[in-house]
């Protein structure tokens, strides 16, 4: 049997929120962990205009992994946890079959938030990223954290701040 590979260099827990879906406003929140140096990153953005496109909260949940992706070098791996089954399926089984279907659902319809599903898949390609599903509200601490700084985006308020952050990584053991 061969070795078990090693973690990818950082985890990242993501989440979006719209207040009113679809109109908004929205936000994002994540949590970024280097593995390799217990270095942190964590925030989230809120949104009142997306371009031509609608807020909404699957498009809040995309724009999350976005940002949590910023910064990171490529090839250093990142494990992408969510508690969108739209995420994590859009970009992991879905995606295979839109793109050979040339960018349309088995119903024959165009294939909702591209833009943003073809960004991630480019740069979930250079980091190596894989992608992770958590139930929502059930009590995974990092996941809890990560929705409220999505909602805190949204409704303009703000979100935790570092200590707590690092209170509930510390609690799922990824920091010291």
């Amino acid at each position: 049997m061969p070795p078990a590979s090693p973690p990818a260099r950082f985890v990242a827990f993501v989440d979006g929120s719209a207040l009113s879906n679809p109109g908004g406003p929205g936000g994002t929140g994540f949590v970024v962990v280097d593995r390799s140096c217990h270095a942190l990153r964590f925030g989230g953005t809120r949104w009142v205009v997306d371009g031509p496109h609608a807020i909404t909260n699957n498009r809040m949940e995309l724009r999350a992994v976005i940002e949590a992706f910023e910064g990171l070098p490529g090839g250093a791996g990142v494990d992408v946890v969510s508690d969108s089954r739209y995420v994590t399926d859009a970009l992991s089984r879905w995606i295979h079959g839109w793109r050979r279907k040339g960018w349309v659902t088995a119903q024959g319809t165009p294939v909702l938030n591209r833009d943003l599903i073809e960004a991630i898949d480019a740069r979930s390609r250079e980091l190596g990223a894989s992608f992770a599903w958590v139930r929502g509200h059930d009590g995974h601490v990092v996941n809890e954290i990560v929705d409220r700084l999505a909602q805190g985006a949204a409704r303009g308020t703000g979100g935790p701040d570092r200590a707590a952050v690092v209170a509930a990584l510390r609690s799922y053991g990824l920091l010291r």
